[in-house]
């Protein structure tokens, strides 16, 4: 395609360039006659400006073609570096063996690491976690080259005073900060194929690889971002001490009971649900939203205001999110299931995006193995991902519990 708009640009600017030749001659003679009436000197001017200003646009032209003359990446390494991979899953062809360019080395290293995946399927692999995840739709999330992140988090607001334009202005208190280190996991999957399939033109096999890998990792990192325990793997929300709102401190989460194991009090049930989104601060309030298991939507949708007797849960009319006291609500399954008579923790409410972070590297390797699960090729992929709450205020956790 872009070869195409050189050619284009090429052939429009030398039409041109015979053009305005021809056309300055014409006009020449044409002056010097002077016995043409029709062609007064306002229309030559009028025809010359018209001119000079198409010579301006083949200019820019001319420029946008010496500019589209440098190879782009995309046309040439990313190219390239798709096919090889495709070429890898197919056949099993160690890039690094037939590519003797320097940059070679950054797509393959060799048979023991893997291929590295090409960036626009990286991409694909993001946006299909994405959305199996409840918890990277409403947490910050970020890319890194490094092992972990380290994050500075003030623990309060410093201190400020009101001055006037001459008063003396006293030292304010810096409150502490928090350094929270986030480690990237290692997390892997295994999808499988025959040799036949592979071997068959009409799949496209980059989609359907792809999409079996991110499925596979979606149900394992959501389970971490939940309940993970940090040991080597991210530490979920809920992996986290719960206090009541006066013991809480810096690095516990404050919890709200139902006052009934398993189950909302009988008398004013939605008296729970009212406190625990009032116990968070106002400022986390915009962005935040409420996340739960199947179990407890089926009787958070019973929820009744006392005073008008209107359901508290909105279901969606159009794409917007199902409600809860104006709050979108998020399905998360990895959370415990409201069962009766047993204590958990199963609701959330918060600002996601405040309260939990997650840290991926870039970088996704795969390494094809025939051998250890014939007559199927297995795909061993493996990628990096960390995650950790860095604001404690942010999220809190309703306990249905007595």
């Amino acid at each position: 395609m872009t070869q195409d708009i050189r050619s284009t640009i090429d052939e429009l600017y030398d039409a041109f360039a015979h053009f305005k030749a021809a056309n300055d001659e014409r006009l020449t003679a044409l002056e010097h006659a002077r016995g043409v009436d029709s062609l007064t000197e306002e229309k030559l001017v009028r025809i010359n400006a018209q001119l000079n200003k198409a010579e301006e646009t083949l200019q820019r032209a001319n420029a946008c073609k010496k500019y589209l003359s440098v190879p782009l990446k995309h046309d040439t390494e990313e190219t390239e570096h798709k096919e090889l991979f495709l070429d890898y899953v197919r056949k099993g062809i160690d890039a690094p063996l037939f590519m003797f360019e320097k940059k070679a080395l950054s797509a393959a290293n060799g048979r023991d690491g893997g291929f590295l995946i090409p960036a626009p399927s990286i991409e694909r692999v993001f946006a299909i976690l994405t959305a199996h995840s409840p918890v990277r739709q409403l947490a910050r999330c970020e890319r890194i080259s490094t092992d972990a992140v380290d994050i500075l988090v003030d623990k309060d607001l410093p201190d400020a005073n009101w001055a006037t334009e001459t008063a003396e202005r006293t030292e304010t208190n810096t409150k502490e900060i928090a350094q929270i280190r986030i480690p990237v996991h290692e997390l892997y999957a295994k999808p499988r194929a025959t040799q036949k399939l592979l071997d068959d033109a009409q799949i496209d096999l980059e989609s359907w690889l792809i999409v079996r890998i991110a499925e596979k990792m979606a149900v394992l990192e959501n389970a971490a971002f939940v309940t993970g325990d940090g040991e080597g793997k991210p530490k979920g929300f809920l992996a986290y001490e719960t206090v009541a709102g006066d013991a809480w401190e810096w690095g516990k989460i404050e919890h709200v009971k139902s006052g009934v194991n398993g189950a909302f009090a009988e008398r004013n049930p939605a008296d729970f649900v009212l406190d625990l989104m009032h116990a968070l601060k106002s400022q986390y309030l915009q962005g935040s939203a409420w996340m739960m298991p199947r179990s407890t939507l089926a009787e958070v949708r019973k929820l009744k205001d006392p005073a008008t007797g209107h359901y508290l849960w909105q279901p969606s009319l159009d794409k917007t999110p199902t409600t809860l006291l104006g709050y979108p609500i998020f399905i998360a399954d990895d959370m415990p299931d409201l069962v009766n008579e047993t204590a958990s923790s199963s609701i959330a409410f918060g600002n996601f995006g405040e309260a939990y972070q997650i840290v991926d590297r870039q970088d996704l390797r795969i390494l094809r193995d025939p051998y250890s699960a014939k007559p199927y090729v297995e795909f061993y992929t493996t990628r990096r991902v960390g995650g950790a709450v860095v604001n404690f205020e942010a999220i809190k956790i309703g306990r249905f519990e007595e």
